[in-house]
């Protein structure tokens, strides 16, 4: 995949229901594509286009979530079901990553083994919510 907003786009397209809410009031579109989570991470315009990934205790080539603070966007990958989610405004869009925040165990970014034992290395979930503070 060249481009995470063609493919959102093409979420969009193919949605099984277009005029579904989350609890927070953001538009979700979901649809089933057999493709795999790698089509984010590895499109060519994943960083450029402002794409985070969301780490998870779930994590695998079969689940994952990702984030766009710039376009107010959730993304997420489960077993051939996607589901975008579109934010209208900045306190939308904050309740949405709160929400995955609350719901999704926390994930690790990497594992390191040394003499001292294992050092488990994790996102600070926090920063997504300090998106646009100055």
């Amino acid at each position: 995949m060249k481009s995470v907003l063609s493919f959102c786009e093409k979420i969009k397209a193919n949605a099984d229901d277009r005029n579904s809410f989350t609890a927070q009031g953001c538009r979700i579109y979901r649809t089933f594509a057999p493709a795999g989570r790698y089509i984010i991470d590895f499109a060519d315009d994943f960083h450029s286009d402002g794409w985070q990934q969301f780490d998870t205790d779930q994590d695998a080539e079969y689940f994952g979530v990702w984030l766009n603070p710039a376009r107010l966007m959730t993304l997420t990958y489960a077993e051939g079901d996607w589901s975008l989610i579109e934010c209208e405004n900045r306190e939308h869009y904050l309740a949405e990553v709160q929400s995955a925040i609350d719901f999704y165990g926390e994930g690790f970014i990497a594992k390191s083994i040394d003499e001292s034992g294992i050092t488990v290395y994790r996102q600070d979930r926090q920063e997504f919510l300090n998106v646009g503070v100055h």
